[in-house]
């Protein structure tokens, strides 16, 4: 029943109807074997609303069948109308392909001989633009051509050109190497700056030995120094009064001056070995420093004639000949005449300083107590 409320089909009233035939049979029967009034009652109601209920279903049965014929009719109807619009679309396809293949013929032919119109276009376009092409890759390969033997003929003159200047130059030089010559002085400006570094660094070692020797002199004889006692009437130094003395009597006066100094118990001994040890030191100093300088001051010559050789090459070039010559010896001269050893050797010692460092030492010396 719940089924047929929910979709009104008429298939549902004939299943109802078969399941209520199958159960009038047993109720018929337990009616018969029943002989209770209380179940009589309930059997009579049940049988009213069997009846009712079938009454009802008959009812909506002849209305479904009526609804049925009214949609088969309805159903044909539009069958007929469907098989007509099939006919219809078959026709209209039928057409729809023949105008379509029509078509595709007509566009086909159409193509083709646009095709080879276009073709025909194109061989024609493509040999005139391949001629035109080559005519003027051809040209061109004439203009570069042209060009190349022009620059090639430039070239070669330039190149004979600098050769022959380099020739001339080399000739200039009258050196086998000539292009080696400021490399060569470059070399020798390297030797000479290694040895003026290695003398200076002599030099700071003298110094620096100098310098401790002084110090230990110092504190080393310090306290013997200190507890030395002077006498009042010691005789430091003693002035010559007469210019044209004789050399004994000044050897008589020095042995006079020495014995006061040594009964005193001063160490001039010490002090003459400090300030002798001390002076060779500061000799040797002197002495690396001037060869330092030295080696620098070749180093610096080597260096600078190493420029003027680069410089001279591009220089000498704009010249006439005559002033290349003359500039060729001149060069000549300066070239064979660096490793002169004419000049004398500057003396490790100077005479000034030396009479100025005896004198400072003598004015100290005389100011010791007496």
């Amino acid at each position: 029943m719940n089924a047929y409320v929910q979709s009104g089909k008429a298939t549902h009233l004939a299943i109802i109807n078969d399941n209520v035939s199958k159960q009038l049979t047993p109720l018929s029967i337990i009616q018969s074997l029943s002989d209770d009034s209380e179940s009589q009652e309930k059997i009579s109601y049940i049988d009213s609303v069997v009846d009712s209920t079938i009454n009802g279903l008959s009812i909506k049965k002849e209305n479904l069948d009526a609804k049925l014929t009214k949609i088969s009719s309805l159903t044909e109807e539009q069958a007929k109308k469907l098989n007509s619009f099939s006919k219809d679309i078959e026709q209209k396809k039928s057409e729809l392909s023949k105008l379509t293949s029509d078509w595709q013929n007509q566009f086909s032919s159409a193509q083709e001989s646009r095709s080879q119109e276009f073709s025909k276009w194109r061989d024609a376009f493509v040999s005139e633009k391949n001629k035109e092409v080559q005519e003027i890759i051809d040209k061109h390969d004439e203009t570069l051509d042209s060009q190349e033997r022009i620059v090639k003929t430039e070239l070669d003159r330039v190149i004979e050109d600098s050769k022959s200047k380099h020739q001339s130059i080399l000739d200039l030089y009258e050196l086998t190497a000539g292009d080696s010559v400021g490399a060569a002085y470059i070399q020798s400006a390297d030797n000479e700056k290694e040895q003026a570094n290695r003398w200076r660094n002599v030099s700071v070692g003298f110094i620096g030995v100098t310098v401790i020797w002084l110090v230990f002199s110092f504190f080393y004889n310090s306290e013997t120094w200190s507890d030395i006692e002077v006498a009042p009437n010691v005789l430091i130094s003693q002035e010559y009064n007469e210019k044209n003395q004789s050399n004994e009597a000044a050897l008589e006066k020095d042995s006079m001056e020495l014995k006061p100094l040594q009964s005193n118990g001063f160490s001039w001994h010490a002090m003459l070995i400090a300030f002798s040890i001390s002076g060779v030191l500061l000799w040797g100093a002197a002495y690396s420093a001037q060869q330092s300088t030295r080696h620098r001051n070749i180093e610096k010559r080597a260096r600078w004639f190493a420029l003027e050789v680069k410089a001279f090459d591009p220089f000498i070039n704009s010249l006439e000949l005559t002033q290349q010559q003359e500039l060729k010896k001149q060069l000549a001269e300066r070239i064979f005449g660096q490793n002169s050893t004419d000049d004398e050797d500057s003396k490790v010692v100077d005479e000034h300083a030396l009479r100025v460092v005896t004198d400072a030492l003598g004015k100290v010396l005389s100011k010791l107590p007496k």
